[in-house]
C-alpha cells in the first residue's frame, strides 16, 4: 500500500506531465484555495471536539457533572470533518490506495496507466456527485423540520448544518476528483 501522491509521481516522471501539486502550490488557483479552506475548518472542528472530550471528562472527574451534548456533537462532527477534509485530500494526493496493480502496468504502459488512473477518478466523482444527489433532500426537510440530535429541552443540536457541511464536502470531493481525472486523461494523450 503506497499513498496516491507518490505513486502516481512515480509514474508521472515518464515526461507526460501531471505532476499532483504540492501542498503549498495547491491552493494557488481559487478551488484550490476553497479546499484548503475547508480543511483549515476541519482541522479547527476536531481542535473545538478535542477541547469539548476534555472539557467532558474534566467535568465528569472533578465536577461529577458531564457536559451535555457532547457524545452527539462528537458522532455529528466526526462525519463533518471527513467530509470536510476529502476534497483537500484528493488534491494533494494523501488518499491511501494499493497500486501493486497499476505500478506493474505503468511499467509497461505509463499512458494505460493514466488512462486507468483516470477512469478511478472518475468513480469517484460520480461516487461524490451520488452523495450530493442523495443526501440533498436529507437535508431540505431536516433544514425545514428543525430536527435535531439529544434531548428535548435539554440539548438540542440541529442537524441541518451537519448534513450542509457534508453537501458542501462530497460537491468539493466530485469537483476535484473530476479536476484530477482531467489532468490524468491530458497525461495519457500527452497533452
Amino acid at each position: 500500500m503506497t499513498m496516491a501522491g507518490p505513486g502516481r509521481s512515480e509514474l508521472s516522471n515518464d515526461g507526460l506531465g501531471g505532476e499532483l501539486p504540492k501542498p503549498a502550490a495547491a491552493a494557488r488557483t481559487g478551488f484550490g484555495r476553497l479546499t484548503v479552506a475547508l480543511s483549515i475548518v476541519g482541522t479547527v472542528l476536531i481542535i473545538i471536539m478535542a477541547i469539548a472530550v476534555n472539557a467532558d471528562i474534566i467535568g465528569r472527574d472533578f465536577f461529577n457533572h458531564p457536559m451535555a451534548g457532547v457524545t452527539e456533537f462528537l458522532g455529528l462532527s466526526i462525519v463533518a470533518v471527513v467530509f470536510l477534509q476529502m476534497a483537500n485530500t484528493a488534491r494533494e494526493g494523501r488518499h491511501i490506495n494499493n497500486d501493486l496493480i497499476i505500478a506493474a502496468v505503468s511499467r509497461r504502459n505509463p499512458r494505460l496507466a493514466k488512462l486507468f488512473y483516470a477512469l478511478f477518478e472518475l468513480i469517484a466523482a460520480a461516487l461524490f456527485a451520488l452523495i450530493v444527489w442523495f443526501v440533498w433532500p436529507n437535508f431540505i426537510d431536516n433544514y425545514r423540520g428543525g430536527y435535531f440530535k439529544g434531548t428535548t429541552g435539554y440539548v438540542e443540536i440541529p442537524l441541518w448544518p451537519f448534513i450542509g457541511i457534508v453537501l458542501i464536502g462530497a460537491a468539493a470531493a466530485a469537483i476535484q476528483h473530476l479536476l484530477l481525472a482531467g489532468r490524468e486523461l491530458r497525461a495519457a494523450l500527452g497533452k
